[in-house]
């Protein structure tokens, strides 16, 4: 699956994400999922999940967000 591709994935997982717990009102799911994957996560080891994307594929990503919707960021 392309990157592009993955990212696509991500952002339908973050609207429903969002769907899930609060208004969507103004929020732009490829805008935050963008700036997201460019920033050093400390729950990553303190590396950007573009990289982790890139190395280790879409599920340890989807993992990770899913974690920190719940509140689970070990």
């Amino acid at each position: 699956m392309a990157l592009e591709d993955d990212i696509a994935t991500l952002t339908v997982l973050v609207q429903g994400m969002l769907a899930d717990s609060g208004d969507q009102t103004g929020f732009d799911a490829r805008a935050w999922l963008a700036h997201w994957l460019t920033g050093v996560i400390p729950a990553l080891g303190n590396r950007r999940p573009i990289d982790v994307l890139n190395e280790h594929g879409l599920e340890v990503v989807k993992s990770l967000l899913l974690r920190a919707q719940s509140g689970a960021y070990s």
